[in-house]
């Protein structure tokens, strides 16, 4: 016998659930941009959606952080599933900060200020 799986979906571009319109432990999906989403519970009453796989979900997994992924002018920060965070200057990767904490930077390196 087959079992058929039904969750929530969309096929609105750019289309997020909201925490009302999806239960803890269900699915939503939006098939026009591929995007799979879920219902998370902060542990403090509140709840937010997240996007499964995402670089963003990922950098969250991690504890990371609004500020694991995005731009900033021609900086680009993104983590990768190992926990890895890539920083890149208008796309070219320049350091690297593994989760054990090394740093690998390429190009010349000016350090100031006071520890």
């Amino acid at each position: 016998m087959t079992s058929r799986l039904l969750s929530k979906r969309s096929a609105v571009p750019g289309k997020v659930p909201t925490t009302a319109q999806i239960d803890l432990g269900e699915l939503a999906i939006n098939a026009r941009d591929g995007k799979l989403f879920l219902k998370r519970d902060n542990g403090n009453g509140t709840f937010t959606i997240v996007e499964v796989g995402s670089p963003q979900a990922v950098a969250s997994s991690l504890g990371l952080g609004a500020l694991a992924y995005g731009a900033v002018g021609a900086w680009t920060v993104a983590a990768n599933a190992n926990g890895t965070l890539r920083f890149l200057h208008d796309g070219i990767a320049r350091m690297r900060l593994d989760p054990d904490g090394n740093l690998t930077v390429s190009g010349d390196i000016t350090a100031f200020g006071a520890p």
